[in-house]
C-alpha cells in the first residue's frame, strides 16, 4: 500500500501503535496549550519574598512603628510581606549587616559605628544602606520624686549614693542599656561594682521596666525612645515620678560618642510640667546593598501616601516629614531610597 494511500485511511485502519502516538500527541499539544498561559504571565503568580524587620521590643517605640509600617506595606501591594522581629537598637546593625534581618532599626551614631567597625561593633559592615530617618530619639531618665526631692537628681547621684538603689538599666543590647553602660563607664563603676556594693539592677524590657516602678520593684528607669512614649506616659500615672537632670560632663561625653542635645516636651507626662534638657539621636531604618531598589522604593513610597494612618499608629509619624527623612542616618542611602527622594524633591 502506497504511503499516499495509507494517509487517506480513516483512523480504524491505523495500526494500534499509530493509534497511541497520536493520542500522545494530541494529549501533550492540550498540556502546552494549558501551561503556555502560566509560563507567560509567572511572574503575576510568584509567591511574595519574605524578609524581617527587626525592631527593639515590641511594645516600645521601634516596635510600634515597625508594626504599623510593616502593616499598612503588606496591605498595599503583594511582592514582599514584612514580618517584625524583635530586637535592639544597638545590635540591629550587626544584625541587619549579618544577615540576620533584612531590614531594621537603629539610632544614627550605633548605624556609622556599625560600617566604621567602631565600639560597640567589633567588626565593619560596609553592606548597610539607609532607608530614612524615622524620629529623633531623647534619652528619658525616670525617677521616684521623693528619691529627687531627697537629693538624687542625677546618674552620678545614684552611682555615689551611699545607700544602694533600685535601677532598671534597660534591657541589654538595646540603645538605652548602651547608654546605661556608658555612663557607668565614665564614672569608672561597673554593674558588677553596683551590684556588690548592694545595687538591685534590672534589665528587663522597657513594658517590665514601666510595671515595676509603679510596683516599686525599682525607683529609677531609663529609656532612649521618642515623644510621646507610652510606657512612660503609663508609668507616671501609676506613681509621682519626675525626670532626672543630666549633667554637664555626661551630655559632654555622650557628644563625644554621636549624641545630640534634644528636650522631652513640658506637660506630656504628669509630674512634668517643664521642658527637660537631655541627648538624642535620630531614629533610623536600616537595610543592606543586596536588597532590592524597587522595594525599597515601594515601602516609602507606601510610607508618605499612607502617613495618615500611620499617624494613628504612633504620633511620631504624624511628625515625620518625608522630604527631610533622608539625612541623619549615619550611613550612605539606599539606591532605592536615592530615587524616592529625587522624585520628591528631598534632602538627602
Amino acid at each position: 500500500m502506497s504511503e499516499s494511500f495509507r494517509f487517506m485511511l480513516p483512523e480504524y485502519y491505523l495500526t494500534s501503535s499509530r493509534r497511541v502516538k497520536m493520542k500522545r500527541i494530541v494529549m501533550l499539544f492540550g498540556i502546552l496549550a494549558l501551561t503556555l498561559p502560566f509560563l507567560a504571565v509567572g511572574d503575576a503568580y510568584a509567591a511574595p519574598a519574605k524578609h524581617d524587620v527587626a525592631v527593639g521590643s515590641l511594645g516600645g517605640t521601634m516596635g510600634r512603628l515597625g508594626a504599623g509600617l510593616t502593616e499598612i506595606v503588606n496591605r498595599k501591594q503583594k511582592k514582599v510581606i514584612l514580618s517584625v522581629v524583635p530586637g535592639g537598637g544597638r545590635a540591629n546593625p550587626a544584625r541587619v549587616g549579618g544577615g540576620g534581618a533584612d531590614f531594621g532599626y537603629t539610632f544614627s551614631n550605633f548605624a556609622g559605628a556599625a560600617m566604621a567597625g567602631r565600639t560597640p561593633f567589633k567588626k565593619s559592615y560596609k553592606n548597610l544602606r539607609g532607608i530614612a530617618s524615622f524620629w529623633p530619639s531623647c534619652y528619658h531618665q525616670y525617677a521616684a520624686k521623693e528619691l529627687y526631692d531627697g537629693g538624687i537628681k542625677t546618674w552620678g547621684d545614684i552611682i555615689k549614693s551611699k545607700t544602694p538603689q533600685k535601677v532598671g538599666v534597660a534591657k541589654k543590647g538595646t540603645s538605652t542599656e548602651y547608654v546605661g553602660s556608658l555612663i557607668v563607664k565614665h564614672y569608672k563603676t561597673s554593674y558588677k561594682q553596683l551590684r556588690d556594693r548592694g545595687y538591685k539592677l534590672n534589665f528587663a524590657g522597657v513594658n517590665g521596666m514601666s510595671r515595676a516602678i509603679k510596683a516599686r520593684q525599682i525607683d529609677y528607669y531609663f529609656h532612649n525612645s521618642g515623644d510621646p512614649n507610652g510606657a512612660g506616659i503609663q508609668a507616671a500615672l501609676g506613681r509621682d515620678l519626675v525626670f532626672l537632670d543630666m549633667s554637664d560632663d555626661v551630655k559632654k561625653m555622650l557628644a563625644g560618642n554621636g549624641f545630640t542635645p534634644c528636650q522631652i516636651p513640658g506637660g506630656m507626662y504628669r509630674g512634668n510640667p517643664k521642658p527637660k534638657d537631655s541627648m538624642g539621636l535620630f531614629g533610623v531604618m536600616l537595610t543592606t546593598t543586596k536588597m532590592s531598589a524597587d522595594v525599597v522604593y515601594s515601602i516609602l513610597k507606601i510610607a508618605k501616601d499612607e502617613k495618615k494612618f500611620l499617624s494613628g499608629v504612633h504620633k511620631i509619624y504624624k511628625r515625620w516629614d518625608p522630604k527631610k527623612a533622608g539625612m541623619h542616618l549615619g550611613v550612605p542611602l539606599h539606591e532605592g531610597a536615592k530615587r524616592f527622594y529625587k522624585e520628591i524633591g528631598g534632602s538627602m
